[in-house]
């Protein structure tokens, strides 16, 4: 998963400097014919993309004496980890949202449902990019999978990823055993399991770790709490890299060779996209840093089906978050700024807005000073955009037509009672 988030998140590693060196390597990367369940609708190399970042269960090409392969047959086709990555250069945006591998979701094409994680085993990465797609309502764009030989490599090359560990943390099945606690630089084999347990245990208060008794249970043990290991752990390792040299071209190339001059590719990608277009992403994002990754997770609620359990989203609390996943770049939609108030200013509403998202074009006043309630004008042709911005502002401002706005696509009219611009959408306009 981290080797695939590499590649994806090109401007925080490599950028286009590093990736156009390292070509050759990357143009050997196995393809999955997926291009038709892929979303693909003419893009620019600046609008917003969605990639599919898929981990999956399975320990092939790995020393048969890992406890990795406790438990486990070696050709499972099954995803330990599904995250959804929003890449938008024209808003100089990168955010990931953890899919849990339990969500009950109908399987595309099959008039039956299941865990999202054995959509792959039921019919391919296709029916895995498919179900995803159909049932969050987003559009995917570009799909990454990666094997559990290719996490302990990146691990490997960047030399032990360093990890805060605020408790003990050990899970006997996967092999995992952390007495330490404070920054902690796990080594490869130890990296994967502390992001693949769901059942970990720790020391009770008072305890002695030799005394297997007073290990205690960690957490609630769901899939909630190990996404959010999962994205911290990814975010740690890109900055690992880059503190490591990795945007150095001939440090990457490096790292590249280690990694992808395999006989067991552990690595592949869809066979739309293409080296070209991950070097124009990296030229977008080149100044782009590590922690500015916008991370989100999926409501959920815990439930059993046929006698598995289960989690089911919560599509109300969901739609927010789904909303910035599923819309275009919101750089497209254009904003004038008016001050409607005799004691306001629109300078830091234009920050706001464009550090939203939004293109701002053009700023001024009102035809009048005594605006109550913000406003959100727009014509019959940008009443979706209108809409959109409107979710952002709080609170909620009025919708009013217009019959023509000159040079922009909506005005955004700040009255006496604006109090901001959200990092994301409400669930409505209103």
């Amino acid at each position: 998963m981290v080797l695939a988030g590499l590649l994806v998140f090109v401007a925080a590693v490599g950028g286009a400097a590093g990736l156009a060196m390292v070509k050759s390597q990357v143009s050997q990367i196995p393809r999955v014919s997926v291009g038709l369940s892929l979303d693909l609708g003419e893009r620019g190399d600046s609008e917003a993309q969605n990639f599919l970042l898929v981990g999956v269960d399975n320990a092939a090409g790995i020393d048969p004496d890992s406890p990795i392969h406790i438990d486990r047959d070696v050709n499972t086709l099954l995803t330990d980890s599904v995250i959804l990555v929003r890449i938008d250069p024209d808003a100089d945006r990168v955010a990931m949202l953890s899919i849990p591998r339990d969500l009950w979701v109908p399987i595309a094409g099959r008039g039956w449902s299941e865990r999202v994680n054995a959509a792959r085993r039921i019919g391919g990465a296709g029916t895995l990019i498919e179900t995803v797609s159909e049932y969050l309502g987003v559009p995917i764009h570009h799909y990454v999978e990666i094997n559990f030989a290719g996490f302990l490599r990146i691990v490997d090359a960047v030399g032990g990823v360093p990890v805060e560990i605020a408790q003990p943390i050990r899970d006997d099945s996967l092999g995992l055993r952390i007495e330490e606690t404070g920054v902690v630089t796990l080594d490869p084999e130890t990296a994967l399991a502390y992001v693949r347990t769901r059942r970990p245990l720790t020391v009770r208060e008072g305890g002695n770790p030799a005394i297997d008794e007073d290990w205690v249970r960690l957490g609630v043990w769901n899939d909630l709490e190990r996404n959010q290991r999962q994205q911290d752990f990814m975010v740690a390792t890109l900055k690992r890299a880059v503190e490591n040299g990795i945007r150095n071209p001939f440090a990457l190339r490096r790292v590249a060779n280690e990694l992808l001059d395999d006989d067991n590719p552990s690595i592949t990608l869809d066979d739309r996209i293409t080296v070209g277009q991950l070097v124009d992403l990296g030229d977008e994002f080149r100044s782009f840093r590590v922690d500015q990754i916008e991370r989100y997770k999926l409501p959920v609620v815990d439930a059993t089906i046929d006698g598995k359990q289960v989690l089911l989203l919560v599509e109300r609390e969901a739609e927010p978050v789904l909303e910035f996943f599923q819309a275009e770049s919101l750089a497209g939609v254009r904003v004038r700024v008016l001050n409607g108030t005799l004691s306001g200013t629109v300078a830091g509403v234009e920050d706001a807005l464009e550090l939203a998202g939004f293109s701002v074009v053009g700023r001024g006043n009102a035809d009048r000073f005594d605006i109550a309630r913000t406003v959100v004008r727009h014509t019959e042709a940008t009443e979706a955009e209108a809409e959109r911005l409107a979710r952002y502002v709080e609170p909620a401002p009025l919708l009013e037509l217009v019959a023509d706005i000159d040079g922009a696509d909506v005005e955004l009219v700040v009255g006496a009672d604006y109090a901001g611009i959200s990092g994301s959408p409400r669930d409505s306009a209103s």
